[in-house]
């Protein structure tokens, strides 16, 4: 059995190296492979540490392959992050159990929520229904739940973690992808939990400790000296750049989740503008939250466009596996990998890594240098060294 995650180990802790176990030790899995976001999150957020970090963080502690899903979907929607993990993942030729955490570990729920998902969102009635509710000033996210919560139990909709879950299996079902699915039931703080409580806590708890006191905690021993041997980088550690890149852009509701509205609530605030996560708060209103905003802001700095994106999915997602790291088991995989894949398997820059990729590298790589005044390698000189990890 190989076993696929979807994660963004922002940063890798306890929670997910309990996962790890639970794949290899419970289900017996021969091998984890993980489709990891790169410089930046779902969230629309820098990730707190580079990808290469979290990368070795996660291969230390149990991983052992990691490939980076494509900046322009890990910094998307849930919907769109959870298809592009699932789908690299499927990629390989070679994994066969899609593992993910959720408070409900009920397959058959999932699996019917799922199937009942794509009957609905083909329906006149559910576009109809979502439209007049984000009229009447719900967001996109509420108004899709209310509708959803009257054919799907509502314990799937109403969490971060089990509507991932959903959107794994509707992308698996969806595309009559020949993966089974496997659940871990979380038993800990909740996904946007603030507290950092016990051995096990939320990554928002874990990395807002380390943003305020410059430690983290509830992590691995082996990835805690990871992380300490490197540099966090913070949400408004981008401020600087973004500013530019706003006062030097005319017009906003081409870029990937914005619309006309945005641009213009976007232009007439600019003067306020001290930092991301200011602004952030600064734009959100009843109907378009934080997380809306900083994934459109994140799409701005990075020049992702509506026609960047829709060119991406055209393409099934997914047109190359790019590797960050491997251990010595997953070194045993890389053969069967090159000869099952549905796309090449590379571990540096070729020309068929796409441009946002490297852009968000880059975008990192000169936060840091801004942080530290220490000059970090470039996607192009930095050494692929991953090899010979031992987990």
């Amino acid at each position: 059995m190989i076993v696929g995650i979807v994660a963004e180990y922002n940063p890798f802790h306890n929670g997910h190296k309990l996962q790890i176990d639970y794949a290899k030790n419970v289900l017996g899995a021969d091998a984890v492979i993980v489709a990891m976001s790169g410089s930046f999150t779902q969230r629309g957020e820098i990730a707190c540490f580079d990808k290469y970090t979290r990368a070795e963080a996660a291969l230390k502690c149990g991983a052992d392959i990691i490939l980076e899903i494509p900046t322009i979907f890990a910094s998307s929607s849930a919907r769109e992050f959870a298809s592009a993990g699932v789908a690299l993942l499927a990629s390989t030729g070679v994994v066969d159990t899609i593992l993910f955490g959720a408070e409900c570990n009920n397959k058959d729920i999932f699996k019917e929520s799922a199937k009942k998902l794509l009957e609905l969102e083909n329906s006149k009635k559910f576009n109809e229904t979502v439209k007049s509710n984000v009229a009447a000033g719900d967001t996109y996210a509420t108004a899709r739940a209310k509708f959803l919560e009257k054919y799907i139990p509502k314990e799937i909709t109403s969490s971060p973690n089990n509507i991932l879950g959903l959107e794994y299996c509707r992308y698996i079902f969806a595309n009559n992808l020949n993966l089974n699915i496997e659940i871990i039931k979380r038993h800990f703080n909740d996904y946007n939990s603030p507290d950092l409580t016990g051995s096990v806590s939320s990554a928002t708890a874990i990395r807002s400790h380390l943003f305020n006191t410059g430690s983290i905690d509830a992590v691995p021993e082996k990835a805690e000296a990871v992380y300490q041997e490197s540099v966090a980088a913070k949400p408004d550690d981008i401020s600087e750049m973004l500013h530019y890149k706003l006062l030097t852009t005319e017009d906003f509701k081409d870029f990937l989740d914005c619309n006309k509205d945005l641009s213009e609530r976007i232009k007439n605030n600019l003067d306020k503008y001290i930092s991301f996560t200011q602004f952030c708060d600064l734009l959100k209103t009843k109907n378009v939250t934080y997380s809306k905003i900083s994934r459109v802001l994140c799409h701005i700095l990075l020049d992702i466009t509506y026609n960047d994106f829709a060119n991406a999915k055209n393409k099934g997602y997914i047109s190359y596996m790019r590797m960050l790291g491997f251990s010595k088991a997953g070194a045993n995989l890389l053969s069967a990998i090159k000869e099952n894949g549905s796309c090449p398997l590379i571990t540096a820059p070729t020309e068929l890594i796409d441009k946002y990729d490297i852009i968000s590298s880059n975008i990192y790589r000169a936060a840091l240098t801004n942080k530290t005044s220490i000059l970090y390698p470039s996607e192009y000189t930095r050494k692929f060294k991953l090899t010979n990890i031992e987990n």
